[in-house]
């Protein structure tokens, strides 16, 4: 979410603040491919291709439940046997809190965000978009929240806090 963005309120588009920066690989690739791509690009999760299809998604956590506490070898274990599919989408158009009851029913931190009419994906919005929206819609003092954007960007260093 960029500095520039307007200010939160309750008709907030998922478009106004989700990730126009899709990471991708090839599913043929390795768990250590796609954990040093993610680190390279700075984002928790990178979106798997086919063929030029989109087949599935990888997240940070998937590399840590699936390959690190089950002591696997990153550079053997392919992505196919640890990524989501099919991968959830939700419209650019709905306002945020669609995205986050999505995530809640469907019980995922990142959904794919899709145009109206073509249904290509141009984005995606985490856990991580939600709380910077949320952090930024709290009324609260100046010094609570400063503390609060600081404690919260040292975990997600994704963009330098606006304090």
């Amino acid at each position: 979410m960029s500095n520039e963005s307007k200010s939160p309120n309750k008709n907030t588009k998922i478009e106004e603040i989700m990730s126009k920066q899709l990471v991708t690989l090839n599913a043929d690739s390795t768990a250590f491919d796609a954990a040093k791509k993610m680190s390279e690009n700075l984002v928790s999760s990178i979106m798997l291709t086919d063929s030029g299809k989109l087949v599935g998604i990888v997240t940070e956590r998937d590399l840590i439940r699936q390959v690190c506490a089950n002591d696997l070898l990153s550079s053997k274990t392919p992505l196919t046997s640890i990524m989501s599919a099919p991968i959830i989408t939700i419209n650019k158009d709905l306002v945020v809190q669609e995205a986050a009851r999505t995530m809640i029913k469907n019980r995922v931190r990142h959904l794919a965000v899709e145009t109206n009419s073509t249904h290509n994906i141009i984005g995606i919005i985490s856990s991580t978009d939600l709380t910077r929206f949320l952090i930024d819609k709290l009324k609260m003092d100046s010094d609570t929240l400063s503390l609060l954007k600081a404690l919260y960007w040292q975990e997600e260093p994704l963009e330098e806090p606006n304090i």
